[in-house]
């Protein structure tokens, strides 16, 4: 019996996920390498990508949307308001960019927040 297998009366165990066979990686440098040739042409933020886990689990994570945002403080050399963009993307390229400029945090996080969430909500009826 193979050490990492326990039987039981009420069931089998297998801890992690039991021994190497042919094509799963044999150390972290390996299953590296296997990931970068599985991710060769992707970008590495903002699509899914293959990563290894523990025990050499392989993941196809990511967003295929992603929300990315930056706003500038009241200050001499930017200017007298919260002002800047989100950008949407969808799959890694930009899809819809919006500008904002606000003169309080308060009204920034109410105007953000709305257009994103409203967004959401085009998108979420769109895919019904």
């Amino acid at each position: 019996m193979e050490e990492n297998i326990i039987k039981h009366s009420t069931g089998t165990i297998i801890i992690n996920g039991g021994n190497q066979l042919e094509g799963c990686p044999s150390d972290w440098d390996e299953a590296k390498k296997i990931q970068e040739k599985l991710n060769e042409g992707k970008e590495e933020f903002g699509v899914p990508n293959w990563r290894f886990d523990c025990g050499f689990k392989l993941d196809f994570d990511g967003a295929l949307m992603s929300v990315s945002s930056r706003f500038y403080p009241p200050k001499t050399h930017y200017g007298a308001t919260w002002d800047g963009s989100v950008t949407i993307s969808f799959m890694g390229k930009k899809f819809e960019e919006k500008k904002f400029d606000c003169q309080t945090l308060d009204e920034l996080k109410n105007q953000v927040e709305g257009y994103v969430n409203s967004f959401g909500e085009k998108l979420r009826s769109l895919l019904k």
